[in-house]
């Protein structure tokens, strides 16, 4: 009797689990999605710079290290992630995702699926004049991208409070490839506050001002939180197209 209990219990946890499984895929619009990253600049560009208590802050690293943080979180919400190489050329860079996401193999069957790109997200931090101002903000150029940019925009706009809105334009990440893919402006590294968030998640920096604690800036992991937010624009964006359910396009 025992040993028949424990293998109808066996065979219920086996259920339970594949059932677990199919509604976490159901239930996950990001689940079979290929999501292109690019981390703006870098290989020698350093993009908007920022100097806190003696130590510089460029945006190319911040970019990478959020694109790190995000192609982490994607992959354990069972979303296949490519990187582009951080080359000279944005029609380059584009063009190494479109190579890498064709050569993916999904199935499993030892062959490239062929599969374009779902969506490609060019990650980007403003700069200003102001040291103090800041603000989010999203690039798109087609009309196909618009959704994104417009899920995007309002996932990241609490990182700062103050939406910028979108913006159209034909330059950047977005023109080539016929993908549809977004720039993302999350806050401005010229910030003094946000260049300190940064070097005090990476342990640069051993704490934060009291100025930017009264100007409403929580101590956090800046780059973890925006990563968070990307998946969560992400996540909200798949929802929205083929009833939210996940899996390969329709």
């Amino acid at each position: 009797m025992f040993m028949k209990k424990l293998a109808f219990g066996v065979v219920a946890l086996a259920i339970a689990t594949v059932y677990g499984s199919m509604a976490f895929a159901t239930d996950n619009p990001l689940h079979g999605k290929i999501i292109a990253l690019d981390a703006g600049h870098g290989g020698g560009d350093t993009g908007a710079t920022n100097v806190v208590n003696g130590i510089t802050v460029t945006e190319a690293d911040l970019n990478g290290d959020v694109v790190a943080a995000l192609a982490t979180k994607l992959t354990v919400r069972n979303a296949a992630v490519v990187i582009a190489d951080r080359l000279s050329s944005r029609k380059d860079r584009v063009d190494d995702v479109l190579a890498k996401c064709a050569a993916l193999d999904l199935n499993g069957d030892g062959t490239a699926d062929g599969r374009k790109c779902d969506v490609l997200v060019s990650v980007h931090h403003n700069s200003a004049s102001d040291p103090a101002h800041d603000g989010t903000l999203a690039i798109y150029n087609e009309k196909k991208d618009k959704p994104l940019a417009e899920k995007l925009l309002a996932a990241l706009t609490p990182l700062t409070g103050r939406g910028e809105g979108l913006e159209n334009g034909g330059y950047g990440m977005t023109v080539y490839g016929n993908l549809v893919s977004v720039i993302t402006e999350a806050y401005y590294i010229t910030n003094d506050c946000e260049a300190e968030l940064y070097l005090y998640a990476t342990g640069q920096l051993a704490g934060t001002s009291q100025s930017c604690q009264d100007s409403g800036y929580a101590i956090e992991n800046r780059v973890d939180h925006e990563a968070q937010l990307q998946v969560d624009g992400l996540s909200n964006y798949f929802g929205s197209q083929t009833g939210g359910k996940g899996g390969r396009p329709r």
